[in-house]
C-alpha cells in the first residue's frame, strides 16, 4: 500500500447473519482470532432463532435486524460490519452501511463490483480499493476453494479451469443439513421425507444443478465463473464449471481440468500449488467429510491430461471453514493491522 496507517487500539465489531451456519462459524472464528474486538453486535433475520453466542467469556445476543436498521442507528459506534446474509441483503445494506462511514466485510462476493475482492490467504487482495471503497468482498464455498487453486497458477499461464464442483447439503445454509437428515431418516422409516429445502430430494441422490436454470446453465454455475474470474483478475481464467449437490452434510470438492498458454506439466502444477499456505498435496486426498473443521484445500490426483490438455487434479475442503471463515479473519487482520479500519 502507498501509504501506511496505525492500527487501531481496538475494533467494535458487528456481524449480521449470525445465526446462520456461515455467520455463525465467522463469528466463533472472529472470537477465537487475535483481532482485538471492543465491541460486539450480532444481527439475525426479525423472527429467527435469536439467543445469545459466548464471546471471549461474555455472552453476546443475537439482535433481530429490521430493513431499517440503518436509519435506526443500529450500527451506530461500530467500526467493521460483517455481511453473511443472502445476495439481496447485502446488496441493500452495504451501501447504507458504507454512508454510514462503516467498513464493510461482504462473504458471499455479492458486492464485488463495489469494493476489493479479498482473498488474502490465496494472495489476492486490493487493499488501495478497499481504503477508496470501504467493501471487501470475500468469495465464500467453491470460489474460495477454486481461487486457491487458480490464483497461485496465474504466473504458469493458466488460461481455463473445467470441472465439477460438488457441494454439500451445507450450501443451502444451517436448513439444508437439517433437512437431508430427516430425509434419511424419514427413507428409512417408509415415511414421506420433507422437501421444503431441496424438492426433489436429496437423501442417496445426486442433484445435478441446485437452482434455477438458464440457458441450460444455474445461476450459481454462472456466478461461480464471474466470481473466478474477478479473484484471478491479474492473470484471468475462463471458467467452464458444473455444480452438483451431493448428498452430504457438509464440505465441498471438485474434479477439475487446468488448461495453460504453453506446455504445463502436473510436476510444475504441484510445485507452485505447494508454495501456498493453505494448500496440501497428498497422493490419497481425503473427501470432504474428514475436511469439517479444518482451513486449507487439500489437493491430489495431479495428473497429465492423456491428449495433451494441461493437468487433472481433485481438490477439497470445509465450505464454512475454509471457504469463508478464515479469509474473514485475515482480512479483518489485515485491515486492522493496516489500519483502515
Amino acid at each position: 500500500m502507498s501509504e501506511q496507517r496505525s492500527a487501531p487500539p481496538g475494533v467494535r465489531v458487528a456481524v449480521v447473519g449470525a445465526s446462520g451456519a456461515a455467520g455463525g462459524d465467522i463469528t466463533a472464528a472472529l472470537g477465537r482470532s487475535p483481532l482485538p474486538v471492543t465491541g460486539w453486535r450480532l444481527f439475525g433475520s426479525r423472527g429467527g432463532p435469536g439467543g445469545e453466542v459466548e464471546l471471549r467469556g461474555k455472552a453476546v445476543p443475537i439482535e433481530p435486524l429490521d430493513e431499517d436498521g440503518v436509519a435506526r442507528g443500529a450500527f451506530a459506534g461500530v467500526d467493521l460490519v460483517v455481511l453473511a446474509v443472502p445476495a439481496a441483503v447485502s446488496q441493500a445494506l452495504g451501501p447504507a452501511l458504507v454512508d454510514e462511514g462503516i467498513a464493510v466485510i461482504d462473504v458471499g462476493a455479492h458486492l464485488r463490483d463495489k469494493g476489493a475482492v479479498c482473498l488474502p490467504l490465496s494472495g489476492v487482495a486490493d487493499w488501495e480499493l478497499f481504503a477508496e471503497r470501504r467493501v471487501a468482498s470475500v468469495p465464500a464455498g467453491p470460489a474460495a476453494m477454486l481461487g486457491a487453486v487458480a490464483a497461485p497458477l496465474g504466473h504458469l499461464g493458466l488460461t481455463e479451469l473445467r470441472g465439477t464442483v460438488m457441494v454439500s447439503a451445507g450450501a443451502a445454509g444451517r436448513a439444508g443439513p437439517e433437512e437431508l437428515s430427516r430425509q434419511v431418516i424419514a427413507m428409512f422409516n417408509q415415511a414421506d421425507p420433507p422437501r421444503r429445502v431441496f424438492p426433489q430430494g436429496l437423501a442417496f441422490d445426486v442433484l445435478a444443478s441446485p437452482g434455477e436454470a438458464e440457458g441450460g446453465w444455474s445461476a450459481s454455475e454462472r456466478a461461480l465463473a464471474v466470481e473466478l474470474r474477478a479473484i484471478t483478475q491479474a492473470h484471468p481464467v475462463a471458467a467452464v464449471l458444473n455444480i452438483v449437490q451431493v448428498p452430504i452434510f457438509a464440505g465441498m470438492a471438485a474434479t477439475l481440468q487446468l488448461k495453460f498458454s504453453g506446455a504445463v506439466d502436473a510436476a510444475t502444477v504441484g510445485k507452485a500449488l505447494s508454495a501456498m499456505p493453505l494448500v496440501s498435496l497428498s497422493e490419497r486426498p481425503p473427501g470432504p467429510r474428514r475436511l469439517v473443521g479444518t482451513t486449507g484445500v487439500h489437493i491430489g490426483r495431479l495428473r497429465d491430461d492423456p491428449l495433451g490438455q494441461g493437468v487433472h487434479l481433485w481438490a477439497a475442503a470445509d465450505n464454512l471453514r475454509m471457504g469463508a471463515s478464515a479469509n474473514v479473519v485475515a482480512t479483518a487482520l489485515t485491515l486492522w493491522r493496516e489500519g483502515l479500519l
